[in-house]
């Protein structure tokens, strides 16, 4: 399932995405997330947020992640 999140993580952040998805308690619900992407420019970070919120909906919604820390940044 992991892979299924990675991936879609890199469609919907196509432009040179960094993307380092972490299960943080290796319990398969608790997860980190670092993302890098141009898709941030010009965007407050709580307008990032619901970005990667939006993509991940689907596997929020179905309680395959049950909780998400993120990084959000623009690469320099």
């Amino acid at each position: 399932m992991i892979e299924e999140i990675y991936n879609s993580l890199q469609k919907e952040f196509w432009d040179s995405v960094e993307i380092d998805f972490k299960d943080e308690k290796n319990d398969g619900k608790h997860f980190f997330l670092d993302i890098c992407s141009q898709r941030f420019v010009w965007l407050t970070r709580i307008e990032q947020s619901q970005l990667v919120y939006a993509c991940l909906d689907p596997f929020m919604k179905s309680w395959y992640i049950h909780a998400l820390r993120m990084k959000c940044r623009i690469p320099e």
